[in-house]
């Protein structure tokens, strides 16, 4: 492995924005080169198992002292573990990741990226991006900004959404809600903020004023609990946490009384609603029932069900081929994956006792599972197919990642 330096950047350059909720991906413009004398700038390589910056002279590797902007410092770079291929320090073993970069002489040269956007929604909870590019850590927390973004919690028992500043943290606003408020989530253009309350309601908040624009009375036996998003912000998908009523309703976005087009009958007590990353299929699973269930969003009918006892939550990989369901139905529990093409069950995994929130990461190679009924976390590498399951404390509840 050798790092490529351009001219003009001190490693691979990346934009992102990642916060609770939101990632904001900027893609380079990547170009592959494979001739030696078109290599326009520095690698690192280990001479003597000392960092040593090197350039092309023509078709002659060269050690070189610097790089044109003056970035190479050897303090950065370890040769500990390899003797050719020095890594970034920081970037690689990072419990429970191992992360490592391919570029260099002979292969993919990446160029300078755009300028990040920034970022103007407030954002309240996490949407998944198909993989993590691999970066350093940054040398020191950045100063705070403006347009740093901010997180929307609700407050169940007092029936109230806070928002939060992260950067300086702060409460910055609370907004009541009909009471027993149980999920939030964004519209995909910023705007508006769903928040779905146990006792018949559905709030719609105006992220402009923070005040609530719209409230959604439902029908006394539905009960709002999960809620999902479509991709294009037309749809939203909201459970009925109840056994009496089991259905998903689905809310018209776009009209002006967010009016509901479709109830679909489901499993009891659903709980958990997620999309495929296309938006295809709506997976319900329910702590309570003896199954998940699987929608199609075009037609708004049951697909098939699977028989998963008692799941929580559902994750994906990128291309929306598997998916990872958390049980809580054995002790300890099992993290079920799914051939999304056939519906079979392909391989299980034993994880904590009490599965709960699940989510994949880095580049789909691992899941990482909160298990609240023993306070521990599970750490699935896919690659190694290994589970290692670690002591957090206080019954883990909720899941983000943050670079």
């Amino acid at each position: 492995m050798m790092l490529h330096l351009s001219r003009s950047t001190k490693l691979m350059s990346f934009g992102i924005v990642l916060s609770l909720g939101w990632f904001l991906f900027e893609s380079c413009d990547c170009d592959e080169e494979t001739k030696e004398q078109n290599f326009p700038g520095f690698w690192v390589a280990c001479a003597g198992n000392k960092p040593t910056l090197m350039t092309y002279n023509d078709n002659n590797a060269t050690i070189v002292s610097q790089d044109q902007a003056g970035n190479f410092d050897p303090a950065d770079w370890d040769c500990s573990h390899d003797a050719k291929s020095p890594s970034y320090k920081g970037s690689e073993d990072r419990p429970p990741f191992t992360i490592s970069t391919q570029s260099g002489p002979g292969g993919h040269t990446i160029k300078g990226h755009a300028t990040a956007r920034t970022l103007t929604a407030y954002l309240p909870e996490l949407r998944d991006l198909p993989f993590l590019p691999d970066i350093p850590p940054s040398p020191a927390a950045p100063a705070c900004q403006s347009s740093f973004p901010d997180v929307f919690g609700t407050n169940q028992l007092n029936a109230v959404v806070t928002q939060i500043t992260t950067c300086p943290f702060a409460i910055k606003a609370v907004i009541p809600v009909v009471a027993a408020p149980l999920q939030v989530a964004i519209t995909p253009d910023g705007s508006t903020a769903l928040v779905t309350s146990f006792n018949n309601a559905v709030s719609f908040i105006d992220l402009s004023t923070n005040k609530v624009a719209y409230t959604l009375t439902t029908a006394s036996n539905i009960n709002p609990h999960g809620l999902a998003i479509s991709p294009d912000g037309k749809r939203a998908y909201i459970t009925s946490f109840n056994s009496s009523n089991a259905v998903v309703i689905v809310l018209d976005l776009t009209s002006p009384t967010k009016a509901t087009i479709a109830t679909i009958p489901t499993i009891s007590f659903p709980q958990g609603a997620t999309l495929t990353p296309d938006g295809s299929q709506l997976w319900i699973t329910s702590p309570l029932a003896t199954g998940v269930d699987i929608i199609d969003t075009l037609t708004n009918t049951r697909v098939t069900a699977l028989a998963i006892n008692q799941s929580v939550d559902v994750a994906f990989n990128s291309t929306g081929t598997r998916a990872y369901v958390t049980s809580q139905s054995t002790t300890p529990g099992q993290v079920y994956q799914v051939n999304t093409g056939t519906y079979q069950t392909i391989n299980t995994y034993t994880v904590g006792v009490g599965p709960t929130d699940i989510k994949m990461a880095y580049g789909n190679g691992f899941l990482v599972v909160n298990n609240n009924g023993e306070s521990s976390e599970s750490i699935i590498d896919l690659k190694q197919n290994a589970v290692k399951t670690l002591q957090v404390g206080l019954n883990p509840s909720g899941l983000v990642f943050m670079q």
